[in-house]
């Protein structure tokens, strides 16, 4: 699954074969052993997404408890997670953004793995119940997933500096998105000032 994630970053997902995951593998030598461990390249790849996906959830859900600090406003507390998220995913994880957007506004997602995707970022999406109770928390997460990607994707393919101007943008449209679904004063305002 690391190959493919390393294939699909460099190349996109039609340089992805068996034969350029053999070469690029450390310990599989056959095309036999390969089909043995993954049904077939699009179960190979499905797999990888959901594993890389599930650590992005993970990363988002650790940093949502920020969240939850009243005393602050909600801008504030949104900067934090986005920012943390951000540093995340364009410092340490590049290969890893570059192969989830590729991946996830391709074909293969939408045959394969939509569902899967949507139930790793439902735990998320009902922690966040608590603190939007009348938004659709499940869009919200979605929403955050589909802005980090397309904000950071052209950061981590080094189209974009990371100079703070792509993050910045990435998050007033998060923002922007959250306040058209949370029915609160605070964030609202936040957004209008």
């Amino acid at each position: 699954m690391d190959a493919v994630v390393r294939l699909t970053a460099k190349g996109g997902i039609e340089k992805v074969s068996v034969r350029t995951v053999i070469a690029e593998a450390k310990g599989v030598s056959t095309d036999t052993y390969l089909y043995h461990l993954f049904e077939s390249k699009e179960k190979l790849l499905s797999d990888a997404f959901l594993r890389e996906d599930k650590k992005l959830a993970v990363e988002v859900e650790r940093r949502s408890s920020f969240l939850w600090e009243t005393n602050l406003p909600f801008e504030n507390r949104m900067r934090y997670l986005w920012n943390t998220v951000w540093h995340w995913i364009t410092i340490g994880h590049t290969e890893e953004c570059l192969f989830l957007t590729r991946y996830y506004y391709s074909s293969l997602c939408n045959e394969n793995t939509l569902k899967e995707h949507q139930a790793t970022w439902y735990p998320l999406a009902e922690k966040w119940r608590d603190i939007f109770p009348k938004a659709d928390t499940i869009r919200l997460a979605a929403n955050f997933f589909h802005t980090i990607l397309t904000a950071a994707f052209p950061v981590c393919q080094g189209r974009a500096p990371n100079d703070g101007t792509a993050a910045e943008n990435g998050f007033q449209t998060l923002l922007g998105v959250f306040a058209f679904w949370v029915n609160n004063a605070e964030v609202l305002q936040s957004v209008n000032t």
